[in-house]
């Protein structure tokens, strides 16, 4: 036996959505408007990273003279054009409802809440996940890597950090949910550096069709050990 899991807490972009592709896009297309032709930031600088911190990022790596703030509502103004039609990350929609079958849910994102909001409206999951415990980027005094999100989902659903599960992609959430005292499952479909990310995970899995069969009850009672997992 090993700790029941009584709350997942999901990550959205790369997680939920295939969306991270969109977010090099809108750095790119940025810089080339503010006269930075070909400009790149490493996924470090990206994933899982609010848009004042890649803000943050451009402006200390290319000569970009716009001010934080309006750099960041700029890259979310064109993001959310890029991304308005999300990709599903494979099989998350039915996973997620059959883990809401078992276990209370949540996403604590790095995006803005009206982000997480639209996504979930249209991958028709929004039924799923209480209002309150949809935690974005606007909802925290420190972003991923900082536990804050993850403690905060954990307080919504009335869970003990201990017995909450996470799914995350990127360095820092997966930073954060170790911070926060919480478990992990990396999702290595859509990340970058598969090996330090990892290191870093309870379990990892190629995508939600990964998961090994009646995963979500079995963790809900304890009986699965799924530590040093990486389900292909």
């Amino acid at each position: 036996m090993t700790v029941p899991v009584r709350a997942a807490l999901f990550d959205l972009d790369g997680t939920l959505v295939d969306s991270e592709v969109h977010t090099d896009a809108a750095v790119r297309e940025i810089a080339a408007r503010h006269g930075v032709a070909g400009f790149s930031l490493p996924q470090t600088e990206t994933r899982g990273r609010t848009w004042g911190h890649i803000a943050d990022a451009m402006r200390e790596r290319g000569p970009i003279a716009l001010g934080r703030e309006a750099l960041a509502e700029e890259l979310l103004l064109l993001w959310d054009v890029l991304a308005a039609d999300p990709t599903p990350v494979p099989g998350a929609t039915e996973a997620l409802r059959e883990a809401s079958r078992h276990l209370a849910l949540g996403v604590v994102s790095s995006s803005p809440k009206p982000v997480i909001d639209r996504f979930l409206a249209k991958l028709g999951l929004a039924e799923y996940i209480a209002p309150d415990a949809r935690i974005g980027g606007d909802a925290v005094a420190r972003s991923k890597p900082d536990p804050e999100g993850y403690l905060l989902g954990a307080r919504a659903l009335k869970a003990d950090p201990a017995e909450c599960l996470v799914f995350e992609d990127s360095r820092a959430g997966l930073e954060a949910a170790r911070a926060a005292g919480m478990r992990a499952v990396f999702i290595r479909c859509c990340a970058a550096d598969i090996p330090g990310n990892m290191a870093l995970a309870t379990a990892s899995i190629r995508d939600f069709r990964s998961l090994p069969p009646q995963f979500w009850p079995r963790i809900a009672e304890g009986s699965l050990d799924f530590a040093g997992q990486a389900y292909a």
